[in-house]
């Protein structure tokens, strides 16, 4: 299996699959494209495009922008918590690495997410993505994840961690939501996606 370099993938994003982006103007005619994807009694938080969220008062935002949010029905980001279920490696012959991860969704609201692995390795001095999987998710539940590593290949294949993502169909941002990596691989597969944007 060859090892596949991080800026070839897209990524995936956390955000309500109720909304749409829209464009949003504050009292001054100013402009920002994003989606809402929460809100409180005084603020609106939206995603934009670059992945990150504005957390905008709403007394900042115009009137019918006010009106859209006081209307909108939108939830909090769904829990996704990760396990790692089960680890068979023959290390001192370094023949292969074989692991397995349980992914626990809740409070999904019948919203429709993404759910990617993408489990690391090196690649050249940095970090890349030895195999990557996503399921469509549309209710609570468990989902299991599997790979192994094959290290009779010609390329670097030892276990460097992985990283889960959470998010809609549509490339709008990204953002990884959980982790089980080294700090070093994880911080250098950060670098990478820094570079893509």
């Amino acid at each position: 299996m060859k090892l596949i370099p991080l800026l070839a993938l897209g990524l995936v994003l956390v955000s309500s699959a109720a909304e749409t982006s829209r464009d949003w103007t504050d009292a001054k005619g100013r402009k920002i494209t994003g989606k809402l994807v929460g809100k409180d009694g005084s603020s609106a938080e939206i995603l934009l495009k670059s992945g990150k969220r504005a957390k905008v008062p709403l007394v900042s935002l115009s009137e019918a922008d006010q009106k859209y949010i006081a209307a909108a029905d939108v939830h909090p980001d769904p829990a996704l918590v990760t396990k790692t279920l089960a680890v068979e490696s023959d290390e001192a012959g370094t023949k292969y690495d074989k692991r397995v991860v349980e992914v626990t969704l809740s409070s999904v609201h019948g919203r429709t997410y993404f759910v990617t692995i993408h489990w690391l390795g090196p690649l050249k001095n940095g970090v890349g993505i030895y195999k990557s999987e996503t399921k469509e998710v549309s209710a609570d539940g468990k989902f299991k994840f599997e790979v192994t590593y094959d290290h009779h290949t010609t390329v670097g294949t030892d276990y460097k961690g992985y990283v889960v993502g959470l998010g809609e169909d549509g490339g709008f941002g990204r953002q990884w939501v959980r982790k089980s990596a080294s700090q070093k691989p994880f911080e250098r597969f950060l670098e990478v996606q820094k570079e893509e944007e």
